[in-house]
């Protein structure tokens, strides 16, 4: 399964894919919004993400893509839906991060919103949820430009954080994004 924007190719991540993540993982300016203390998240997270995110995959035929930037042949960027626990609770959440390389490109608003359509489209899915630090504004901006609606600013991981929520009415179908 694959899916393509005008600049970037979308495959499922795979355990393998763990040197790519490390593109971000292991980059500051990255973790910075990324990780509950702000600092590079060591190897080992990264090669548990690629194999928990390929599981992933298998499980629930949806998932974090690993998105190559055609012009480059690079990794670029993760995202995509996946099933997680938030405070007890199954959510599906859609997650993403750009590789500090290719940030200021519009690259988030391109790939947000077909990783959303791909799963709405194909699955059931009644609801999900994107959340980030209230100071990443860049985040905000893409998940309220993929559709996502603000819900409320709370807690997750001790930090404030600006929550947004969007239903299958407010997906309202499939949409062109330009970057």
């Amino acid at each position: 399964m694959e899916l393509e924007t005008d600049r970037m190719t979308f495959r499922p991540f795979q355990p393998g894919d763990w040197q790519d993540l490390r593109a971000i993982q292991a980059d500051a300016r990255a973790t910075d919004t990324l990780s509950a203390d702000g600092k590079p998240f060591p190897e080992q997270k990264s090669r548990d993400a690629a194999r928990t995110w390929a599981a992933h995959w298998d499980l629930h035929g949806f998932g974090i893509w690993h998105i190559t930037d055609k012009e480059t042949d690079r990794f670029c960027a993760y995202a995509g839906l996946r099933l997680v626990l938030f405070y007890g609770k199954p959510i599906v959440e859609l997650a993403y991060a750009v590789a500090p390389d290719f940030w200021k490109q519009g690259r988030g608003h391109e790939f947000a919103r077909p990783c959303v359509d791909d799963v709405f489209e194909r699955t059931g899915l009644e609801e999900a949820w994107c959340f980030t630090l209230v100071r990443n504004t860049a985040s905000q901006k893409v998940m309220q430009g993929a559709g996502f609606v603000f819900t409320h600013h709370g807690d997750h991981v001790g930090l404030p954080h600006f929550f947004c929520k969007m239903n299958r009415d407010q997906w309202g179908g499939p949409r062109q994004v330009t970057p």
